[in-house]
């Protein structure tokens, strides 16, 4: 399964919502990874301890608690506390932030056919969180089949993940077939996905509001939801890996303003806090000098999208032109402290994307050429537009945008920033490609397929900007077929240099570093590159 560089965790909240905790180290594939102070392990008691409250402060809330009809990070990142997956990726200290090595989850063991089109699941012996209606009943198949029906039922790009299937069947109480109709390298890794959670199938038939309640088989139990306020969670004393989870409370309370998060890490109120900025984090250290800091790279990168059904921007040049306008090695060194130029596939992704020689060949910060290409296009005096962002993801979202638009004035595109709230950004301006520039951050993919699939092809679920050319189309849809895993990183080599001079949207821009504090006594803060703080289970509080 697809490997990767180091641990992290936490920032679509600043890059999004992962950020509101955080943490992870490594050094795998030439990235930056410190502490600056020991390792959990290093100090206090190395045997976990049950008990305590843990609360974490995240910029905004979901609209929807229904894994199935949202995408947004907000929501997901509450459904991992509740949920499981069928299988889902490993966390722990020797494993880094972006490896994704599938593991059991609610299936605890599974075979493949030989010919490498039939998945039999086996379900480990689960219970269900104790509530009305569905009272701490076992996990059957029929849970998992009416999950999947659902997903394959309703519009979302969920369904695009099961789109190679061809049936399913439940052979007895533990066991779950899937047949597809042909071999397609990424599916293992999508059963991982983190929007692949297993829900009941009394929810399923309508008994439970999703929107507002989840009942789950996962290491805690949601007590209440205060929308915008905050959402407590308790202990699950019947979860199927004995002993977990360590915590006996969480709570994930809502502070939209990042100094009044970073204040209440400060004052012990939060016990772990997302990516900050430098300065904030100086500030930070020095009232707070036994604070641990982690520094690791982002599992996603901001992107510049434009809206290919308006003019002028359904013209090449000008979309090499916005590309060649951002200057983006010193944007990322300024706004967070560092990281590097990004490409269509992340480099979380490790040996799935482009070398960053390669990245930084073929996205060239040049003015001049900019210029040039805008003449061609027939705008020597380059044009006015609007570039949209929202403030939901943090400050640091809008200062990328600040520094874009000033970038795209020097070439002669005067881009008035537009900034939109959470909601309406996420569930109508951007899927309903209503903008015509926007500046964003992306969600955590974890699968080649999904960084160039899902946005480019002409019906990808998430292709929100309006890309439709067919060469691409047919390399797309070729490279999930592709078995053997060192021939498809090659065709999926050649997607990303076809996409980066002949479709550049939408406009990879930098992936960065992120430094992230946590209290001293938070132990065992292991995250995954993926939505759900599936780690949680394993944290304890040595206080």
């Amino acid at each position: 399964m697809l490997k990767n560089w180091k641990l992290l965790s936490a920032v679509f909240l600043f890059g999004m919502l992962l950020l509101v905790l955080s943490a992870c180290s490594s050094e795998d594939n030439g990235g930056n990874s410190s502490e600056s102070q020991p390792s959990n392990d290093e100090e206090g008691s190395s045997e976990p301890k049950h008990g305590g409250t843990f609360t974490m402060a995240t910029p905004a809330d979901p609209d929807t608690l229904d894994p199935h009809r949202q995408s947004s990070i907000y929501t997901h990142q509450m459904a991992g506390f509740v949920y499981n997956k069928l299988v889902t990726y490993e966390t722990g200290p020797d494993v880094e932030y972006t490896d994704y090595n599938v593991v059991p989850d609610l299936a605890e063991s599974w075979d493949i056919s030989e010919d490498g089109t039939v998945y039999t699941f086996h379900l480990r012996e689960a219970y269900w969180h104790d509530k009305e209606p569905v009272n701490g009943r076992q996990v059957v198949a029929e849970d998992v089949i009416s999950t999947m029906e659902r997903i394959i039922n309703l519009p979302g790009h969920q369904a695009a993940l099961l789109s190679e299937v061809e049936s399913m069947e439940a052979l007895d109480d533990k066991t779950v077939v899937f047949t597809l109709k042909q071999p397609f390298a990424p599916f293992l890794n999508f059963m991982a996905n983190h929007f692949m959670w297993i829900l009941p199938k009394e929810a399923i038939d309508g008994e439970i509001d999703l929107s507002t309640d989840a009942i789950g088989t996962g290491p805690f139990v949601l007590e209440e939801w205060e929308d915008n306020v905050q959402a407590t969670y308790s202990r699950n004393p019947n979860f199927f890996e004995e002993g977990k989870p360590y915590l006996d409370e969480l709570i994930y309370k809502v502070v939209p303003d990042q100094g009044a998060r970073i204040a209440a890490f400060r004052t012990g109120q939060s016990d772990a806090i997302g990516g900050i900025s430098p300065e904030e984090l100086n500030t930070l250290t020095k009232s707070n000098p036994d604070t641990i800091v982690k520094e690791v790279l982002f599992a996603t990168q901001e992107q510049v999208f434009v809206n290919m059904e308006r003019e002028p921007f359904d013209d090449l040049n000008v979309r090499k032109a916005i590309s060649m306008a951002i200057d983006r090695q010193s944007m990322v060194d300024s706004i967070y402290g560092g990281g590097e130029v990004s490409g269509p596939v992340n480099p979380s992704l490790g040996k799935w994307a482009l070398p960053l020689e390669e990245r930084e060949q073929l996205q060239p910060y040049d003015p001049e050429g900019a210029k040039a290409l805008l003449a061609e296009a027939g705008f020597p005096n380059g044009f006015d537009t609007t570039l949209m962002v929202t403030d939901g993801y943090g400050e640091q979202l809008v200062r990328v945008a600040q520094w874009i638009a000033e970038d795209l004035r020097n070439v002669g595109i005067n881009a008035e920033i537009e900034v939109v709230e959470y909601a309406t950004y996420f569930s109508e301006k951007w899927p309903n490609v209503d903008y015509d520039i926007g500046v964003g951050y992306q969600t955590y993919f974890q699968e080649p397929d999904e960084w160039l699939r899902t946005q480019m092809h002409s019906e990808g679920t998430r292709n929100w900007f309006n890309i439709s050319d067919p060469e691409l189309d047919v390399m797309l849809d070729e490279q999930r077929m592709i078995i053997d895993e060192d021939e498809r990183r090659e065709m999926v080599y050649d997607i990303q240099r076809y996409v980066l001079e002949n479709v550049v949207n939408p406009i990879p821009v930098s992936t960065y570093y992120v430094q992230s504090p946590q209290q001293p006594y938070v132990k065992n803060w292991e995250p995954h590159s993926s939505y759900g703080y599936i780690h949680m289970k394993d944290v304890w509080l040595d206080r």
